[in-house]
């Protein structure tokens, strides 16, 4: 709680430090009409020009602007689209509140007004921002730029919100930035100078195409959308970084990014290489770990000490986006988008897993000790294409290809002892295995609707994929009882498998059916579609099993895991979706309850060709199934929104082959798995639930957003386990049908941030709650099994200005598995970590950093502290950078983990990165279009 404490005492500091404040509020009217002008902008300026505050008028023209400094001479701006702006100078000399009249008169157009830059403005239904209006330093990029406009939170996590509501699609110049949907490419690169302005707007979701009550122009059917304007100078340039790092240890990384830019191609190559557990797996994470931001570094973007293992990545891959036309209208797009990555792993991991497992009068701990080793390499390329017209057709295509292959070697040694701390058994594993596969897929998407012929409105989808797999491997297990030597067991087994699937499902929505069916008969509103869904997957196995005879020094065909096995599985169901929308606007809110009913009918086949006779099956089945949603949203306008729906969906599960006829092999002693032929269909309900705060009050000091999730799943009939447990620690399972299951999943958050002038508070929770109880028989005893995980984690984040980042979280985790039988144990763990990270950007171009995680887990004898620090330097006007880091300087940290199952608990322990020092050099090459002419402190009116 310290550094929580620490926090709150310097909030409370610098609040007080700016009670002493005076205040402006006013009404801005026409001047010959004296109706009151909403949306007007009313902007504070400093001697310097620069801006203290801004705000829009409310819809009756007022305004109210507080913790203004007093003492100072101030200008006060009023500006409104059409008309003559009004300029006024004020000084405010005590706390106390100043009020101002300002008529604004019609602008005449050959009149040119010189005046400070505007900071906002409403342009239509857009919020506009004018950086030019924000003085920061030249090489400050757009998300340090946000964090100066009123109303925008850049959340630790990256997420933008405006007035408490998510930015769901961040566009440049109408097209997503580079071709990707993260939004930190364009913001945390991007330099403000390179900006004409920043768009804010609701754009139509085209996920709602073709659907009757999107029309409607409902809150629901739109997404908040950012867009950001180049200045016309802007619209070609490039960017990236380029660095190398050695240290102790003999770890090492280098990084390398370059994304180039112009109005109608983008491309970027990146590639990385290190031994510091770093995550470069993709062209998306390289461009990720490379922006420019620095003002408030991702900390844990480092070595990864919570990775398993030391594992030396590589990578390498490029990225190419060509626009065919120049439309910076986000309703046109006909572009391409070509991806691939390289990239490999070579791990070692050493694994220590204790778990603790429950058994009749008997509970049992398991040790099991395992060393790993691992080479894989991967190549991966991708195709995306999209064409529209306007926000009534989409046209995407998806082709992905990729290629592996694995090299892997583990020994494992695995002690059971009973509750008296007793050897009951030992098993020593050695594995080799060679894999090798390669996918490939291709999807295809199109929806069109025509408002004035809506018996032509369709969305189809269809996708294809082939995946392909062989492998060796090569196991040696030797098996020893301490309870019966008997049941002692040796074997030296090789598999040879080799797997192919294809795959094959597509649905074609007809949005038109009501109007043919119907004519221009409305059916009380009611909307009608069908939908045809259907799918074909084959699969083929060919297991070769073979025993290694120790006399005849030779392997020879085991026949009873041997098998080749053909699977194909063909469904369709048609679906009949009825939905019934009942809304109600006003100009100060809007309330929204849609309903919908789909009436299913799922025809299956499934037929199962197999070496092994009893495999050979062929079943159909028929199930009439149905789904219903209920969703209310509620908007107040300018205070807050919040949506809540409920749904409820049923469908029938029958089992699969392996679970009927398994082919039983009893390598692994510890869980030997049997079939069981008279397995029944199950029968499965889920109720779902979803639903969601925010305000939208752009006068509120602060901004709060939460969401909760969550889904109830009721099994009837469900395939369970019926276990025996040996005294010796063999586990024999085998599958039945039992009464019902039951399952409970939460998730949710809650964050809330206050702004402070220039300066920032933020409070982000969430947190995860899963229950669930299991029938099953252990050791011939009737049972449930209650299993639950707790998860909650906060993170409280202050910042001062620029200049001084610090955050402070907690995370909370608790499992537990309770049987229900008596003489069966109940188990349980948790861990509880505190976070600590502190960001200091003083002097000039310099940054010290910290980070402190103290972790305390049950299964260890007392709390592990990892200490990370780091100094970074920016010179060569900020494209250079020298970074020292001090990793783990306590050198303290273990990898650790809990899990939780019906059958027990159990905690991992693993290696990984231990204490290191490393020097990193990075460039910045940038460049965005020509250098400009230094503009004068004053502009034209925006």
């Amino acid at each position: 709680m310290k550094p929580l404490f620490l926090i709150c005492s310097l909030l409370g500091w610098h609040t007080l430090a700016f009670c002493q404040t005076g205040k402006v509020t006013g009404s801005v009217m026409d001047a010959e009409t004296k109706t009151p002008l909403e949306l007007a902008t009313v902007a504070i300026h400093a001697p310097d020009s620069s801006v203290i505050a801004y705000q829009l008028s409310d819809k009756y023209g007022l305004f109210s602007i507080g913790k203004l400094p007093l003492k100072k001479k101030l200008l006060v701006s009023v500006s409104y689209a059409g008309y003559i702006s009004y300029n006024t100078f004020i000084q405010l000399d005590s706390a106390r509140t100043d009020t101002l009249a300002v008529f604004l008169a019609l602008q005449n157009k050959d009149t040119v007004v010189v005046t400070a830059a505007i900071p906002v403005r409403m342009n239509g239904d857009t919020l506009e921002i004018n950086p030019a209006a924000f003085k920061m330093k030249s090489d400050a990029v757009v998300e340090e730029l946000l964090n100066q406009v009123a109303g925008i939170t850049i959340w630790s996590d990256g997420t933008i919100t405006v007035n408490g509501k998510k930015v769901k699609s961040l566009l440049v110049d109408g097209k997503p930035f580079m071709g990707s949907t993260d939004s930190r490419i364009a913001t945390q690169n991007l330099p403000k100078s390179a900006i004409d302005k920043i768009q804010l707007y609701q754009e139509y979701d085209r996920s709602k195409i073709g659907k009757e009550n999107a029309r409607t122009g409902r809150p629901q059917d739109s997404l908040l959308t950012m867009n950001i304007k180049l200045k016309e100078g802007s619209k070609k340039g490039y960017f990236g970084k380029t660095g190398a790092g050695y240290g102790t240890m003999d770890r090492f990384e280098g990084d390398l990014s370059l994304q180039l830019y112009n109005k109608k191609t983008s491309a970027g190559i990146g590639a990385g290489l290190n031994n510091t557990n770093k995550n470069i797996g993709n062209i998306e994470e390289m461009f990720q770990n490379n922006t420019y931001r620095n003002y408030n570094p991702n900390l844990y973007n480092v070595g990864r000490f919570g990775t398993n293992g030391i594992n030396r990545n590589h990578s390498i891959g490029g990225v190419l986006v060509h626009n065919f036309i120049e439309s910076e209208n986000s309703r046109q797009n006909d572009r391409i988008s070509i991806n691939y990555n390289k990239s490999g792993t070579n791990a070692y991991v050493t694994d220590l897993n204790m778990e603790n497992r429950t058994a009749l009068d008997n509970p049992l701990f398991i040790r099991d000790d395992g060393v790993a080793t691992s080479r894989q390499n991967k190549h991966d390329v991708g195709i995306n294409y999209i064409k529209t017209n306007s926000y009534n057709d989409n046209f995407i295509i998806n082709g992905t290809v990729n290629t592996n292959n694995k090299r892997s070697n583990t020994n494992h040694t695995v002690e059971v002892r009973d509750s008296a701390n007793r050897l009951q058994s030992t098993n020593a594993t050695t594995t080799a295995e060679s894999r090798n596969s390669d996918y490939e897929s291709l999807e295809l998407n199109f929806t069109t609707s025509n408002a004035d012929e809506p018996v032509k409105g369709f969305n189809t989808r269809m996708f294809a994929s082939r995946d392909r797999n062989a492998s060796t491997r090569d196991v040696i297990s030797e098996f020893g009882s301490f309870t019966n030597s008997s049941k002692n067991t040796y074997n030296n087994r090789r598999y040879a498998t080799n797997n192919e699937s294809l795959n094959i499902t597509g649905n074609l929505e007809y949005t038109g059916f009501k109007r043919m069916l119907l004519r221009r008969y409305n059916l009380f509103g009611i909307n009608l579609s069908l939908m045809q869904w259907f799918n074909y997957t084959r699969s083929t196995e060919n297991v070769m099993v073979s025993d290694y005879d120790s006399t005849a020094k030779r392997y020879f065909v085991n026949s009873n895991l041997s098998n080749g096995n053909k699977k194909e599985i063909i469904e369709f169901t048609p679906i009949l979706s009825m939905s019934k929308s009942f809304d109600k606007f006003t100009g100060v809110f809007y309330r929204g309850l849609s309903l919908q009913v789909k009436l299913m009918d799922d025809l299956k086949t499934d037929k199962n060709t197999s070496s092994i006779a009893q495999r050979n099956l062929n079943r159909s089945f028929a199930f009439f199934r149905y789904e219903g949603n209920l969703d209310y949203r509620y908007t107040k306008r300018e205070k807050y929104s919040y949506n809540a729906s409920v749904s409820y969906a049923k469908y029938l599960e029958y089992p699969a082959i392996d679970r009927l006829y398994a082919l039983v092999d009893d390598i692994n002693a510890y869980d030997i798995r049997i079939g069981n032929p008279h397995l029944k269909n199950s029968i499965n309900h889920s109720v779902s639930l979803n639903a969601n705060f925010n305000t939208e009050n752009p006068k509120s000091l602060y901004t709060i957003n939460g969401n909760i999730n969550g889904s109830y799943k009721l099994l009837l009939a469900p395939v369970t386990d019926s276990i025996i447990n040996d005294f010796s620690g063999k586990r024999i399972s085998w599958y039945i049908n039992s009464d019902r299951t039951s399952a409970l999943n939460l998730n949710y958050y809650f964050n809330v941030s206050r702004k402070l002038n220039r300066n920032s508070l933020q409070l982000m929770y969430n947190g995860e709650l899963t229950t669930g109880k299991v029938p099953n028989y252990i050791d011939g005893i009737s049972n449930i099994s209650e299993t639950g995980r707790l998860l909650n984690q906060f993170n409280l984040q202050f910042l001062f200005s620029s200049r001084l980042v610090i955050s402070a979280g907690q995370t909370l985790e608790y499992n537990r598995s309770r049987p229900s039988a008596p003489g069966l144990n109940a188990f349980k763990n948790s861990s509880y970590t505190t976070r600590l990270g502190i960001v200091l950007n003083w002097p000039a171009n310099i940054t010290f950093s910290s980070t402190v995680d103290k972790i305390t887990n049950s299964n260890i004898d007392k709390p592990v502290v990892l200490w990370n620090s780091f100094a970074a330097y920016r010179f060569m006007k900020g494209q250079g950078e020298l970074k020292i880091s001090a990793m783990d300087l306590l050198k303290q940290y273990q990898n650790i983990s809990n899990n939780v199952t019906e059958y027990g608990t159990s905690t991992r322990i693993t290696n990984g990165l231990q204490q290191y020092f490393l020097v990193t050099f990075s460039y910045y090459p940038r460049k965005f279009g020509k250098r400009e002419i230094k503009r004068q402190s004053t502009e034209r009116e925006w």
